[in-house]
């Protein structure tokens, strides 16, 4: 935390916001400018797709592999076997492991999601193959990603896992189970490429329209923030002006929304800095449907002059603001290095996120 600084929440309670008429296409982003294979697909967007298939279905990069491996398993030693499916069982007791997931809950939902992993009898029937080439990588990342499954099972929703987090589990993993056997990963994420590619960004772009479509509120919720948008941009308003000042104000997606909309409907001289997250407001703009704000309008005189929009472009739920808002608006890239929609949630496991609002805040 910047020294002298107070964190003050205000929490509403529901998610408030509006939805897109049928058919509104969003504005594409603009691909990479280099693909090692000339598809637009980088190596980035290829590790996230990756990662959105595991996060859903640990075995998927094991499974490409022996599919795509000619020939099918190699013959094995039953002693080599042995070994790493021993190794597998004991991980959750080896020191370098447990120094990345602390002990209690943590560690025994860890031993719990590695257990279900070797009763699958996928995973084992993978065995052989995975022990004869080696191929703790693919072993390294089932084994993590089943991980973050089982926590996100247990407690009902996404956990705060930040892809630097996530990384460095499976590389420790991938060390205790006896290291990378060079060549092998490489093949295996060939195969899990020609797969993954199709998820990357520039298909996923290409059809953000229709994402967003299906992602947007039911009627019940519009209904829910047209009948208590005013009065949550008037109490949004008094807890401001409550707290005196100078104040930053910080909103993440939605809530980015109704400090936009806040700050457009009451002046408010004790806001310095305006930092939106994740944020919709571009994309509402330019469907004129904001309530305090209408298309084409311009920002009232009392709006801050200093306002920070932090945006991954992987997050389909996040829009850059500079087109729309040229000169109010400063626009921050991060990345988050995580699939959507869990980028969506991976701001705050970011440090690029916190870099870019104490520098906002220093800058105040």
């Amino acid at each position: 935390m910047l020294p002298g600084t107070v964190v003050e929440t205000c929490s509403w309670g529901d998610v408030l916001g509006v939805a897109p008429a049928d058919g509104t296409d969003a504005p594409d982003g603009a691909g990479p400018a280099w693909s090692p294979d000339g598809s637009g697909v980088t190596w980035s967007d290829a590790e996230r797709a990756v990662w959105a298939r595991l996060y859903d279905d640990p075995l998927y990069e094991i499974r490409t592999a022996v599919l795509g491996a000619p020939g099918g398993a190699s013959a094995t030693s039953p002693r080599a076997l042995n070994l790493l499916r021993s190794r597998v069982r004991d991980l959750a007791d080896d020191p370098d492991v447990g120094e990345l997931i602390p002990d209690g809950e943590p560690r025994e939902q860890f031993r719990e999601a590695v257990a279900e992993l070797l009763r699958a009898q996928e995973f084992a029937a993978a065995l052989p193959f995975l022990t004869a080439r080696a191929s703790h990588d693919l072993v390294a990342r089932s084994v993590t990603s089943a991980y973050i499954r089982f926590r996100e099972r247990d407690a009902g929703g996404p956990v705060l896992v930040s892809a630097a987090e996530r990384d460095a589990l499976w590389r420790v993993v991938e060390k205790t189970l006896g290291g990378a056997a060079l060549g092998l990963g490489d093949r295996a994420r060939a195969v899990a490429w020609s797969t993954a590619q199709h998820m990357a960004r520039p298909v996923v772009r290409r059809h953000r329209g229709a994402l967003l479509t299906r992602a947007t509120p039911a009627l019940g919720d519009i209904l829910l923030y047209q009948a208590r948008g005013r009065p949550l941009r008037t109490y949004l308003a008094e807890r401001v002006r409550e707290i005196g000042g100078p104040v930053v104000l910080l909103g993440h997606s939605l809530g980015g929304i109704a400090c936009f909309e806040s700050l457009v409907a009451h002046a408010l001289p004790n806001v310095r800095l305006l930092v939106t997250v994740g944020s919709q407001v571009p994309y509402l703009y330019g469907l004129d449907a904001l309530a305090t704000h209408r298309l084409g309008a311009s920002l009232p005189d009392h709006f801050p002059d200093r306002w920070v929009n932090i945006v991954d472009q992987e997050d389909l739920l996040a829009f850059p603001a500079d087109d729309h808002f040229a000169g109010r608006v400063r626009d921050v890239a991060v990345d988050t290095r995580e699939p959507f929609p869990r980028a969506h949630g991976a701001y705050w496991t970011t440090p690029r996120v916190y870099d870019a609002v104490r520098t906002a805040v220093e800058e105040c």
